[in-house]
């Protein structure tokens, strides 16, 4: 029934890739906030790029954008929506799609990922970087240690940080991953975000033999991020957005 569906959804129906499509990994949980996510792929958008988010976090990256879906991911491929039915487009062009129920049957269907990312590249709208925000679990089964680096927030504080290690163990030690990204939140400053960023990075290069690199950081509120939004999309253009080779 998913196979058939899959073949029947009008937006993912041509599975013959094309070039330029790169993937951007965020492993959040649904009580995590989505804002961060959202203000990034607002940022990318404003350096010309055409980022498709694929939210199943629960809603919450969906939320940040200040949409209401009305279908998911799954109504495109059971063929029951086309694309356009199901994904919401900001007033500056990204286009958002509730997964979580999708996402799920995808996984459950055991389908290569290589199919569901086939079918956004080969969409006319000319996507170049799709984000996937959701759980850890369900992300792995779709991005795997070969074909991502998953981008984790880590709010500074104690909190934060056993936080974000958590996610970085889970990865690390249940699906094979052994690099990752971090972007820190809530730093007060440059050199506060770069001391939580070494705290993590020691505790999982001794425990996990792992390596976490820092994207950038984003200021504590009322501070203005736009800046720092700016120079994170650049910065993970080029160290996160990891070209999908598809079959």
């Amino acid at each position: 029934m998913l196979d058939q569906g899959l073949d029947q959804a009008a937006g993912l129906r041509r599975m013959v890739a094309q070039p330029g499509l790169s993937l951007m990994a965020f492993p959040v949980a649904a009580s995590d906030g989505g804002l961060w996510i959202a203000q990034l792929a607002h940022s990318l958008r404003a350096l010309g790029m055409r980022p498709v988010v694929v939210d199943a976090s629960g809603g919450g990256v969906t939320r940040a954008f200040g949409l209401k879906p009305r279908h998911d991911l799954l109504d495109m491929m059971q063929g029951v929506r086309q694309f356009d039915e199901v994904a919401l487009a900001t007033s500056d062009g990204i286009h958002v799609l509730r997964a979580d129920r999708g996402v799920e049957a995808f996984v459950a269907s055991g389908a290569p990922a290589s199919r569901l990312f086939g079918g956004f590249a080969g969409l006319s709208h000319g996507f170049d970087v799709l984000l996937l925000a959701m759980p850890a679990g369900e992300l792995a089964c779709l991005a795997s240690p070969a074909t991502a680096l998953p981008v984790i927030a880590l709010d500074s504080g104690d909190d934060g940080l056993v936080h974000a290690y958590a996610t970085v163990k889970q990865l690390a030690t249940g699906f094979g991953y052994s690099r990752f990204t971090v972007v820190t939140q809530g730093a007060t400053s440059a050199v506060q975000a770069r001391q939580a960023h070494a705290r993590l990075a020691t505790a999982a290069r001794s425990f996990l033999n792992c390596e976490v690199q820092l994207a950038g950081w984003l200021p504590r509120p009322p501070a203005d991020s736009a800046p720092a939004l700016a120079e994170l999309a650049q910065s993970l253009i080029h160290t996160a957005a990891t070209p999908l080779v598809l079959h």
